[in-house]
């Protein structure tokens, strides 16, 4: 279900798009489409907005002709009395027919009299001293989907005299058809007011949203078929809206993919390679380490002083190799706990490691910059013990130390030339390891990528892995690696082991 989900929202390139290297756009149906769903909701909101106008304005048209029919009535009536005038039945039918109702009575102080016509029963009675906006809108829709002749009364002050009350009696149907009239009216008003709103708001949406929408669609698919290509990423634009905003944030994670896809690809080409290399270079380091132990036994006491450091740094070789595959394919090793005293293995890193030859060929308008010898200097306490691996703080702190002696040698040295110093400091929740230095910091570029492997490398030729590795090691003893300040003045970067650690 999800491959044909999947299937249908990013259909199959037809080979000649493959070959343009883009997607093919595939117009939706309007019904299915986003712009022909607003459309239709744009019309669905008119035509409620409507109803919900029209319901009060058909119950006003409705009081306005019942208040107009009394006061015609009124008016005749004021015009016989008036005039003391004899009602002929001839002339009663016209004044009828001219108010268009059936009979008029007066109620004054007196009493009810009848100006004209004849009572007859009705068969609905409404006064509108008492009507509210919901008997109003009723009684409308009632006359509206009415269609039998009815006789209804009205009764209502007059216009020109409030202590009189009028009471008239006329057909329902000259109201009916008013009311019908003034609804079609409303209506071919509605269409064509919906159609036009519909049009533009379909028009606008259509450009504004819905076309950069398909956009990132189609570029989304042309991505997904090669993502190594760098022409697929998604043109951005200046818009500060959300779309502006999505088709930016897209394209960084574009880019993200294709750098992690590199990464990828390097790291398997190099597992690859280590894998070949691996058994052959423990079997080499193992003679060595064997050779070695013969010179121990054979050589001059001065020799053997020698010896040690390097059968160390033997073994710590061949371990590597043990656990080289590992790091080829991204796994972190699981730390072998045991107590450890931090102001040893810091003293050892301080003895042992060196900084990496300068790679690459020297620019001859550049002047060679030589940093000197760089103090070290051991500031950690003995007694400092933590429960940890000690190949993996040994190999942590020899990437952080290496580093430091790295940007050091390619600097001018300060005054009292160049420090490199190994201090900590014990907290409630953990150890920190500090590696200080006295080199010329890192550039803003490199420091956003310090710690991802292949991006990171501040020098020429470097692989950025040393600080990648010195984290993953550092997280699996449940601590981090950070660069806590980098400047003219020199860099730290911070080893934290957890309390347990």
């Amino acid at each position: 279900m999800i491959h044909r989900l999947v299937s249908r929202l990013f259909p199959a390139r037809t080979p000649a798009a493959a070959a343009r290297g883009r997607a093919p756009r595939r117009r939706l149906p309007l019904a299915d489409s986003l712009s022909g769903r607003l459309l239709l909701l744009t019309i669905a909101f008119v035509v409620l907005g409507e109803v919900l106008i029209y319901l009060p304005s058909i119950a006003r048209y409705r009081l306005v002709f019942l208040e107009t029919r009394l006061a015609s009535a009124h008016l005749a009536s004021l015009a016989l009395e008036d005039r003391n005038m004899a009602v002929t039945p001839g002339l009663e039918k016209t004044l009828l027919a001219n108010g268009m109702v059936v009979s008029v009575t007066l109620t004054r102080p007196g009493g009810p009299v009848l100006m004209l016509g004849e009572t007859a029963p009705a068969a609905m009675t409404v006064d509108l001293r008492d009507q509210t906006p919901y008997t109003l809108i009723r009684d409308a829709v009632d006359c509206l989907l009415k269609s039998e002749p009815r006789l209804i009364r009205v009764l209502g002050p007059a216009p020109m005299a409030p202590e009189m009350l009028v009471d008239v009696l006329f057909q329902e149907r000259d109201l009916r058809d008013e009311m019908r009239a003034y609804s079609i009216r409303i209506l071919t008003l509605t269409i064509v007011l919906s159609a036009i709103v519909a049009a533009l708001l379909y028009a606008a949406i259509e450009r504004m949203m819905v076309r950069p929408m398909r956009q990132m669609a189609a570029a989304v698919m042309a991505f997904r078929e090669a993502p190594e290509d760098a022409g697929r990423v998604i043109p951005t634009t200046r818009r500060a809206d959300e779309i502006g905003i999505v088709q930016r944030e897209l394209a960084m994670m574009q880019q993200s993919v294709r750098r992690a896809l590199d990464q990828k690809t390097r790291l398997a080409g190099l597992g690859a390679a280590v894998a070949k290399l691996n058994h052959d270079l423990r079997n080499l380091l193992s003679t060595a380490l064997l050779n070695a132990d013969r010179i121990e036994r054979e050589a001059s006491p001065a020799v053997r002083r020698l010896l040690p450091p390097m059968i160390a740094a033997l073994e710590r070789a061949i371990a590597l190799c043990g656990r080289s595959l590992g790091f080829a394919t991204t796994e972190t090793p699981a730390p072998v706990r045991a107590p450890l005293d931090l102001a040893q293995v810091a003293a050892e890193v301080l003895a042992t490691v060196e900084a990496d030859p300068a790679q690459g060929i020297a620019d001859p308008l550049v002047p060679v910059v030589d940093g000197g010898p760089a103090a070290r200097v051991n500031a950690l306490t003995s007694g400092l013990i933590a429960t940890a691996d000690h190949d993996l703080i040994y190999r942590i702190l020899a990437n952080l130390v290496r580093n430091a002696l790295e940007a050091m040698q390619a600097s001018p040295p300060p005054d009292g030339g160049h420090r490199l110093t190994l201090s900590a400091a014990r907290h409630d929740n953990g150890i920190a390891i500090h590696v200080d230095d006295t080199g010329p910091g890192l550039a803003p570029k490199a420091a956003a990528h310090l710690f991802e492997a292949f991006t990171g490398s501040t020098k020429p030729g470097g692989t950025g892995l040393g600080l990648a590795i010195a984290r993953d090691l550092a997280r699996a003893h449940g601590g981090d690696v950070r660069l806590d300040r980098s400047g003219t003045g020199g860099s730290r970067f911070t080893l934290w082991l957890p309390a347990e650690a």
